[in-house]
């Protein structure tokens, strides 16, 4: 027994027999997904005997519409090896109603671990000295090499950036330590 899902786009349940539904596909499915013979043939042989019997059916022009306005190529598939599952005789897949509550988890979940890579981030300011008139103590090339330096002693550091400045330098904490997610 082999199980395999079909595009639900080509397949059709109309009739029942013993209250089960009888599935009918449409065998254009082939000419629509695989253009080249020698793949359509290759990909027909990894389904049923039932479905070359109905793409050759289909391909002589034998699988004519059934009602106005349905289109060709339907076959019903044998139902002693085709089954549709439902539940509560509805089509719709079982549990569908999660799915944008499962995408909005996804989405907190990566906020949260963006927020916790953040909270792990480190800042080195290095506050370079100015004398009583306002004057740096320091030339240029000097404090250029001392935050080179810096750099390099902090290249192996994980989360941590070396930030030189002149300025009082005041960092602003974002994060409220006092709630927790709830949205697990």
């Amino acid at each position: 027994m082999v199980v395999q899902e079909l595009p639900i786009r080509y397949c059709r349940t109309r009739y029942k027999i013993n209250n089960r539904p009888v599935i009918e596909f449409n065998m254009h499915y082939f000419d629509d997904y695989f253009h080249d013979e020698k793949q359509r043939m290759a990909i027909l042989n990894l389904f049923p005997a039932d479905f070359k019997k109905g793409y050759n059916l289909y391909r002589k022009g034998k699988l004519m519409p059934t009602f106005p306005g349905d289109s060709p190529g339907w076959y019903l598939l044998d139902p002693k090896c085709a089954i549709k599952f439902n539940l509560n005789e509805e089509d719709y897949p079982a549990f569908i109603s999660v799915i944008p509550a499962l995408i909005d988890l996804d989405m907190a979940q990566d906020l949260d671990r963006r927020k916790m890579a953040q909270k792990l981030m480190k800042i080195i300011v290095q506050k370079m000295p100015i004398d009583k008139n306002g004057d740096l103590v320091f030339d240029l090339d000097e404090v250029g090499e001392l935050h080179n330096n810096a750099v390099r002693m902090l290249t192996r550091a994980i989360g941590v950036d070396v930030l030189t400045t002149f300025a009082d330098v005041d960092v602003a904490d974002m994060s409220d330590r006092g709630t927790t997610t709830t949205v697990d």
